[in-house]
């Protein structure tokens, strides 16, 4: 495995640390894929490895860190490209050897086809530039003089790099997280002005994985946490079809990881998650959110009708201490009180008092 410091050495699987920790920071949402290499692996397996499914064990963490030299001029010029991938990790398998990476959107972002193509190129310039570094340690005797192999063509020589040689292939998937669908370019021929085709031109269409735009089937289709949280995402807007999905995927609830619940925290923001967020709900593996949001829709019920039974009560008070003054004002007036002084007792306006004896028949001066 080409690594990004130059060695030839394949890299163990850390333990404990983050690949690139410390070079970029991570958003919840990233660490659910690069903390998890059965997140990672089912992502990838259920998108673009349909054909070549990876196991999580053959997963090796990368760093995000992309870095290439590429050579300006034969002096020796050049410039050093560095770019940073959301989560990167390298698959060697009887079936396949590449490496997957991740970049999440939060966001339309109509300059994709070249980022994607821009983060690969990198890689594979990397990949190039170790190979050739190979060759040149070992086609350089003691004395520091290079000199060609007699199994070496002329080209392959110029090149330092053989026939045989070969490199390992990107694959970025971006998977868009918003609320609005994406709309914009998704080939790099999408970019080009005069509205050209690309033909003939070196072609990259993006691997786009729009997560609201899923559909149930596709969604169904994960047996792990992702099924949760691009479900939840999806109908998040909608809470009668979130609660539906909840329902019907009750076991995939029960046990939320704390990574998967503050993923969903930052994609929706959801006020819901944050009550969930207590001993109450918490389980060995995560916290049940199926319980959390049926005794929030509970609470709300009895809350509802307590307050309907205490609005009442009240009400029905206030209704019979006016009762009470009219019978007061009806029998003042029928003694000949006068309806100012009648109004005054009850602390009611004229006009109340009038109303009363005007609806009872009776007389007052």
């Amino acid at each position: 495995m080409v690594t990004a410091e130059g060695s030839m050495v394949r890299k163990k699987k850390s333990v404990g640390k983050i690949a690139g920790q410390g070079t970029k920071k991570d958003s919840v949402t990233t660490l659910l894929f690069k903390t998890s290499n059965d997140n990672f692996a089912e992502l990838f397996n259920r998108t673009l490895l349909k054909e070549a499914p990876v196991s999580a064990e053959d997963l090796v963490d990368e760093d995000i860190k992309e870095t290439a030299f590429l050579r300006i001029t034969e002096a020796g010029g050049g410039t050093t490209l560095v770019q940073y991938r959301d989560v990167v990790k390298s698959v060697a398998s009887s079936r396949l050897l590449a490496v997957l990476g991740i970049e999440n959107q939060s966001s339309f972002d109509p300059s994709m086809p070249y980022r994607v193509t821009e983060l690969d190129f990198v890689n594979y310039a990397r990949q190039v530039q170790m190979i050739r570094e190979k060759h040149r340690r070992e086609w350089t005797d003691t004395d520091g003089h290079m000199h060609k192999p007699s199994d070496v063509s002329d080209g392959e020589y110029m090149a330092m790099f053989l026939k045989t040689d070969k490199i390992l292939k990107c694959m970025t998937l971006v998977v868009h997280w918003g609320d609005e669908p994406w709309d914009g370019p998704v080939r790099l021929s999408d970019m080009f002005a005069g509205g050209m085709d690309g033909e003939h031109t070196i072609q990259m269409e993006v691997n786009l994985l729009d997560v609201c735009r899923m559909t149930d089937e596709e969604i169904y289709s994960y047996t792990s946490e992702l099924r949760t949280v691009f479900g939840f995402k999806k109908y998040a807007r909608d809470k009668d079809k979130l609660r539906a999905f909840i329902d019907n995927n009750e076991e995939y609830f029960s046990s939320v990881s704390e990574t998967a619940l503050n993923a969903l925290d930052e994609l929706t923001h959801s006020p819901e998650l944050q009550k969930i967020r207590t001993p109450r709900y918490q389980t060995e593996g995560g916290f049940n959110v199926c319980q959390g949001i049926k005794e929030m829709i509970q609470d709300g019920k009895i809350e509802g009708k307590i307050e309907g039974k205490i609005e009442g009560k009240i009400e029905g008070k206030r209704e019979g201490k006016m009762e009470g003054k009219k019978e007061m004002a009806l029998s003042l007036a029928d003694m000949g009180v006068s309806v100012e002084k009648i109004a005054e007792a009850a602390k009611v306006s004229v006009k109340v008092v009038q109303e009363w004896i005007a609806g009872s028949g009776s007389l007052a001066e």
